[in-house]
């Protein structure tokens, strides 16, 4: 009896995954046509975009990266978005297989057996990129993005910028998506870059918080903790726009503007005027267009050529307040090429 209730549940949910996958695969194959058949639109490959976390980075790196599959003639589709239920990276994964994706570009969220679904899109030959956080070990064909090395040396450099004299509390926040690996390597080098170029009399305590950046709620309660605390930071560090939203948000509400320094991440509406309000001196920003072309190309060299490169680099490069205005129009007249173009 066991045995029997324990198979139908895996045809069931097997059943449910797929019937999802169908209703996917309609929806958006309808989205494509208009009233008229002179908008119809063909696509020699179809890839899917795997990210759990919606965020204003994520959901601006989509469109970055639709753009650049539209220009090779390929469809692309966020697996899992508006649709009922929350799905983990690798029920995406499993998902685009049954789907029968061409490619799949992910953005690893720690999910449990993520490597192992990598490896089952691999062994139904199609190829998975990562962006931003990689899984050496696992069968993707490449990864696009930072390497932590760089990210601590970066990080590392503002944050001498920004040390008083004696001692200085720095609280890094970390992500729960993030390996211990990458962390690891990321923590290490920051302290690195800080002893080889910290001034006498100046000295770094860094200790990390982690926060879980797929609810807005773990990570405003995390940072009120830590700036309400005994041991509040002189610089709080954010690794994603999630919690560097909230610590502006949290720096305003208790009163500590210029009493903490935030080194934010990213750059969203919010974060871009609280650079031109100086309530921040820094954020470390990644170039979006980049990040989805070079996914685009990994995928299409691959597929085409049985081969890629193993690891796209992304430029990180900081935005001060008084490069923001700079970086605002520069996005403004982007935009409108972008327009222009279309």
């Amino acid at each position: 009896m066991r045995k029997f209730v324990y198979l139908m549940a895996v045809v069931l949910g097997f059943t449910g995954i797929l019937v999802i996958g169908l209703f996917i695969r309609y929806r958006n194959q309808a989205m494509q046509l208009d009233a008229g058949t002179d908008n119809l639109k063909t696509y020699r490959k179809h890839y899917l975009f795997v990210s759990s976390d919606e965020s204003q980075m994520l959901r601006d790196i989509y469109e970055k990266t639709a753009s650049a599959c539209e220009r090779s003639g390929v469809w692309l589709e966020w697996c899992g978005k508006d649709t009922p239920g929350e799905y983990t990276a690798s029920q995406c994964i499993d998902l685009s297989i049954a789907m029968k994706a061409d490619g799949m570009i992910v953005y690893p969220d720690g999910s449990e057996d993520l490597a192992g679904a990598i490896e089952r899109a691999f062994g139904q030959g199609i190829p998975v990129v990562t962006i931003l956080r990689d899984i050496p070990d696992s069968d993707r064909v490449s990864y696009v993005g930072v390497s932590n090395y760089q990210v601590g040396d970066l990080y590392g450099g503002q944050l001498l910028s920004l040390l008083h004299n004696g001692s200085n509390e720095v609280c890094l926040l970390t992500d729960a998506g993030d390996s211990e690996n990458e962390t690891q390597l990321l923590y290490t080098q920051m302290v690195q870059a800080i002893k080889n170029g910290a001034p006498s009399g100046r000295t770094m305590e860094l200790r990390t918080e982690s926060v879980d950046s797929r609810t807005d709620f773990d990570a405003e309660e995390v940072i009120r903790d830590v700036l309400l605390g005994k041991e509040r930071p002189d610089i709080l560090i954010c690794l994603n726009s999630a919690q560097t939203e909230c610590a502006i948000q949290a720096l305003i509400d208790y009163n500590l503007v210029g009493e903490v320094q935030v080194i934010g991440y990213y750059v969203t509406d919010q974060i871009l005027q609280a650079l031109r309000q100086e309530l921040i001196p820094v954020t470390m920003t990644i170039d979006t267009d980049a990040l989805g072309e070079d996914s685009v190309q990994a995928l299409n060299e691959y597929l085409e050529l049985g081969r890629v490169s193993s690891y796209y680099n992304i430029t990180l490069s900081g935005i001060t307040p008084v490069t923001a205005a700079r970086y605002q129009q520069k996005e403004k007249e982007a935009v409108s090429d972008g327009e222009e173009a279309g």
